[in-house]
């Protein structure tokens, strides 16, 4: 038996108020009434929570020092259809030289014809050369039909002119300029390994300049698609060969350098209000997460054996 407390409350018809005793006495359906109206009107009062399970993932690199030294190779079709790009492939080459000689003055150029039959080449050129020297290097490239960059790369390299020109100390990075597909039998997949394998000590890139769809090129015949494949295998776009401005888009690269301004992360699915920045075991909030590319590009470029670590949630 429930004692009256003199609790009174509103029937809620606008008629005489009921005492708490005598709503109790109005049986338990008035009481699941009452809760139901109780859990409705009061959801301020409850929290929800996440229940998913996460865990964290940490990206990180240590910044490497700048290059000391590095070969170019530029790697050039010379058939009749490329007469037309030769200035801008040695306008292209002097702006980067431009480029290199803010980081290293030890370097030196060296130009071949992508037919291994007929292997023309000109070089070595280095910081004592005279502009002109570069401008014209693909000028002075015997013209032939040949149109097969990777094997012609790897005849030279293999010739006494490469063995002479590559320095076991040195970066390597090599330039494939073509207007058609390259046409060996070398597969794009075969011709990185060969490079990883001949380049073990040191670091080595390359660059495609060829024709691309959706390019200034417009509806050309043949596109450079094995170029392009290489090129993705490096993590990057072929540049394309119809586009006047590629030369600058050589200075505007990072390909001749192997510091990082960016972490791509391992994870594809990140927690975005999760993920902190450090240097150096430092916050820093500086950078911006650029979800196309899953990558924190930074505001700066760090400075050598500075450690940068990316630190997020992800679900399980």
């Amino acid at each position: 038996m429930f004692k009256s407390r003199n609790k009174i409350l509103d029937d809620g018809g606008g008629g005489q108020s009921l005492c708490l005793n005598s709503l109790v006495k109005k049986g338990s359906n008035f009481i699941k009434i009452c809760f139901l109206f109780n859990f409705m009107g009061c959801q301020s009062d409850i929290t929800f929570t996440d229940q998913k399970k996460s865990h964290v993932v940490i990206d990180s690199f240590i910044q490497e020092d700048q290059i000391e030294s590095l070969d170019i190779l530029v790697v050039v079709d010379t058939s009749g259809s490329m007469s037309d790009n030769f200035d801008e492939v040695g306008m292209g080459m002097e702006s980067l030289r431009l480029d290199i000689e803010n980081l290293t003055h030890d370097y030196q150029f060296g130009f071949i014809t992508t037919d291994s039959q007929n292997l023309s080449y000109a070089g070595p050129f280095d910081s004592s050369s005279a502009s002109i020297d570069i401008m014209l290097a693909t000028s002075l490239l015997s013209q032939v039909p040949g149109e097969e960059g990777f094997s012609s790369t790897y005849v030279f390299l293999n010739s006494d002119d490469g063995i002479d020109f590559v320095r076991p100390e040195s970066d390597f990075l090599l330039f494939l300029v073509s207007d058609e597909d390259e046409q060996g039998s070398i597969s794009p997949s075969a011709f990185r390994e060969w490079l990883i394998y001949f380049f073990p000590d040191v670091s080595h890139d390359i660059v495609a300049i060829t024709t691309i769809p959706g390019g200034l090129c417009g509806n050309y015949g043949q596109f450079g698609e094995k170029y392009t494949e290489l090129a993705s295998l490096y993590g990057k776009d072929s540049l394309d060969i119809c586009d006047e401005t590629w030369s600058l888009w050589l200075s505007e690269s990072s390909f001749i350098t192997r510091q990082k301004d960016y972490v791509a992360l391992s994870d594809e699915s990140p927690i975005l209000e999760s993920i902190v920045v450090y240097e150096n075991h430092e916050s820093i909030s500086d950078w911006v997460y650029i979800e196309p590319n899953n990558i924190i590009q930074l505001g700066f470029l760090p400075d050598p054996g500075d450690l940068i670590e990316v630190g997020y949630k992800v679900y399980d």
